[in-house]
């Protein structure tokens, strides 16, 4: 391990980022310990406190895991989780085939139904106005990862746009249409309890934490062209923001 080459962000930003990198270029992989505190800072040229620091954050974006008197560890998990940042207008299905997974959709529904007036409040038309609503669970390597929902304008998106090619993502068939360009999303992530509905399609407890992305896409004009709510299983998801 190459000590660090300083530059202007803080020692300890500088050394998690080192490490993460590590952890993602397979050096230290899911379950494997990591070298002491002690060596890790002699190994990095920092000092131990700046190293725990930096751990620390590891440790709250579950990318590590620190066993009182035993050691630390790269979360078994973290190879498995899907990573997005905020700032890009991804797919899960892209998401997936970075890292290499199988993508399922199951239990899907499709159907037109009337705009309630928190949802045509959302994409800026009246009450009433009918959409094109896509329900589905996204499965990855065979475990429920996500409940999504997609609505949208049926003058924009009609349920024939969904057939057997439909492999679950909405935003992607969007990005087909010719005459539309998505421009940009605003979201919000929210963390809440799952009730029991939730709980059968992601096949948790009732009352686990869950992560509730609602996101609505703009196109160049400004026009609100779709709304989503999409629940994720936060041991497969991990979404983080860039700010420039």
């Amino acid at each position: 391990m190459q000590r660090l080459k300083t530059d202007r962000r803080p020692l300890h930003l500088q050394a998690q980022q080192h490490l993460l990198s590590l952890i993602e270029n397979g050096t230290y992989e899911p379950g494997q310990q990591l070298p002491s505190e002690a060596d890790l800072a002699a190994q990095l040229g920092i000092s131990r406190p700046t190293l725990r620091e930096a751990l620390l954050n590891l440790e709250q974006e579950g990318v590590i895991v620190r066993k009182h008197g035993v050691g630390t560890f790269v979360a078994p998990e973290y190879g498995s989780r899907l990573e997005s940042g905020l700032e890009c207008l991804e797919s899960v299905l892209d998401l997936a085939a970075r890292q290499g997974m199988q993508v399922s959709v199951g239990d899907l529904q499709v159907q037109e139904e009337p705009a309630d007036s928190e949802v045509a409040d959302k994409l800026q038309v009246t009450r009433g106005t009918l959409l094109t609503s896509v329900r589905r669970v996204i499965v990855v390597d065979t475990l429920p990862v996500a409940y999504m929902l997609d609505v949208a304008p049926t003058s924009i998106f009609s349920p024939a746009d969904v057939d057997e090619t439909f492999k679950g993502s909405v935003l992607d068939l969007l990005r087909q249409k010719q005459d539309l360009q998505i421009a940009q999303a605003v979201a919000d992530i929210i963390a809440l309890n799952a009730d029991p509905f939730l709980a059968e399609k992601l096949g948790v407890e009732p009352q686990q934490a869950v992560l509730l992305l609602e996101e609505t896409l703009f196109d160049q004009e400004g026009t609100a062209v779709e709304f989503s709510r999409n629940y994720f299983v936060p041991d497969f998801f991990r979404f983080h923001v860039v700010r420039r």
